[in-house]
């Protein structure tokens, strides 16, 4: 196979600055291959391997050091905190550690990198083909995986294939993973109790909670999580003050409202003001009961899974 020369002289030319730009990285080195190892390990397919220049220009005005580490999760942190501390969206971060629930635990164990996109922790074996067609269904793009990682030290050739070593790192600039979505409803401080069997602290009873507790201050602001109808707003026993949002798939609920400011029949934005935290029906303190459950059935699901 036989590269069209202009473009072999400005991927080698890419790959030698970026090399020497990405001296500390934790195995996400640029390529410095020879011409003869780019043929064969870069153009995995018939498709062609090499930046375009327009591309190739344009990395090469914006190159950073790429770093990941290991970072240790503080009672004090949440992900959204961590994400603008470290400079890069959070969703980055859940995407690289693939958190379902994106709510942080102290000291759990995450992994931050300094750049936008995704780090994939590879395991023994698995072919650089596959994931590369799997985070193209992400938005990732073949060409930008190819050249800005250093095939030699992650990869080996086994039966005619690449295949990635156990443990090292595959920057995927352009991917994320896609999670349900819902707007955070309220500023809370901590959760109190979440999704699950649990004994009801004011009852005493043990039974499933069906919702999730966020703690904030008396009167914080409570916000619908998506556009929807309102299709109640008002007492409704134990729950107190409610408000249910009617949303294409789900409903929210927001429960032990101090107030509300919203009537059944509105129709509402995403992060719209809907009524402020309280501590009405059974409640023990401040904090809002949030609920999300399934149009199909009614069912309540777990909310973590649908708020970022």
């Amino acid at each position: 196979m036989k590269l069209p020369s202009k473009k072999l002289l400005l991927s080698l030319s890419l790959l030698f600055f970026l090399g020497l730009a990405f001296t500390k990285v934790f195995s996400l080195n640029l390529s410095k291959q020879t011409p003869k190892a780019l043929e064969q390990e870069l153009l995995l397919t018939s498709s062609n391997g090499i930046l375009p220049e327009r591309e190739a220009n344009a990395i090469l005005g914006r190159i950073e050091n790429l770093e990941v580490k290991t970072h240790d999760v503080k009672p004090y942190e949440w992900l959204e905190k961590i994400a603008k501390d470290v400079g890069i969206p959070a969703i980055a971060i859940r995407s690289t550690n693939n958190l379902e629930d994106p709510h942080l635990r102290p000291h759990q164990k995450i992994m931050l990198q300094n750049k936008k996109g995704m780090v994939h922790i590879a395991k023994e074996g698995e072919s650089l083909e596959s994931i590369i067609k799997a985070y193209e269904r992400m938005g990732g793009k073949r060409e930008t995986i190819l050249s800005l990682n250093d095939l030699s030290l992650i990869t080996y050739l086994e039966a005619g294939q690449l295949l990635l070593r156990e443990g090292t790192k595959l920057w995927i600039p352009t991917a994320y993973r896609s999670y349900p979505f819902l707007a955070r409803p309220v500023n809370w401080l901590r959760i109190s109790s979440r999704f699950g069997v649990r004994r009801h602290p004011v009852t005493r009873v043990r039974r499933f909670h069906e919702g999730t507790d966020l703690v904030a201050k008396y009167g914080a602001p409570v916000y619908a999580g998506q556009n929807g109808e309102i299709t109640f707003a008002g007492w409704q026993g134990g729950y107190g003050y409610m408000i249910d949002v009617r949303h294409s798939k789900i409903t929210t609920r927001y429960g032990h409202l101090s107030q509300i400011y919203v009537k059944v029949g509105d129709q509402v934005k995403k992060k719209q003001l809907i009524g402020r935290v309280g501590s009405t029906g059974l409640s023990t303190g401040p904090h809002l009961h949030f609920e999300v459950r399934r149009n199909s059935d009614g069912r309540s699901v777990k909310p973590s899974k649908y708020l970022y």
